[in-house]
């Protein structure tokens, strides 16, 4: 194996663990968010302790640096791909999903990522609760959040079909785990829009 596939093998791997960083996070920040349905006092508690804690700049940081090397390295690697010569090594894009489609809806999870945090880290931990219900009586934030998870679940099942197939799963389970996994998640953070709007 020569050194420059030992190299892109190793960004591969690399790019996978930021990834992983991501979902474990995703995981986190979904469970903590459904404290939301138990009511003001619980949510501001729980976001008070997190955002004072020492724990808290050292989990911005690691977000922070692991989803920029993961945009790094996919952005690389697709310019890469696109000037590997010889059919053998080159990998096609697949058909089913056009690669400006793919391009676009990386982007949009993106802007996402970065006006959620603007607006979570703009805004004061103990009047988060009430900024939420806010939030979500504009008509435009609907579009906005659905937008985001809307990316960001197609996103999240591509990856996590990759990641069960490489664990040795066959193709036809890993896609239905992925995609339960992925409807789980999103109906996670769903549920506090709907809440809000049928309270």
């Amino acid at each position: 194996m020569n050194s420059t596939n030992s190299r892109t093998i190793l960004l591969k791997k690399m790019m996978a663990i930021a990834g992983l960083i991501w979902f474990v996070y995703l995981i986190f920040h979904m469970l903590s968010v459904l404290s939301f349905h138990s009511g003001e006092a619980v949510f501001s508690g729980f976001y008070v302790w997190l955002n004072s804690s020492i724990l808290y700049p050292i989990l911005l940081a690691l977000l922070v640096l692991t989803i920029s090397f993961h945009i790094v390295i996919a952005v690389s690697r697709q310019l890469s791909n696109n000037e590997s010569i010889g059919e053998r090594y080159k990998k096609t894009y697949p058909k089913a999903i056009p690669r400006l489609v793919a391009w676009l809806g990386a982007l949009i999870m993106l802007a996402f990522i970065v006006i959620h945090s603007v607006q979570m880290l703009s805004t004061e931990t103990v009047d988060l609760y009430q900024e939420i219900h806010s939030i979500f009586n504009h008509p435009l934030m609907w579009f906005i959040y659905g937008l985001g998870l809307l990316s960001l679940s197609t996103h999240l099942h591509h990856a996590l079909t990759n990641v069960l197939q490489t664990l040795g799963i066959s193709s036809s389970q890993c896609h239905g785990l992925a995609l339960f996994i992925v409807v789980v998640i999103m109906a996670g953070f769903a549920s506090i829009p709907l809440g809000i709007l049928y309270a």
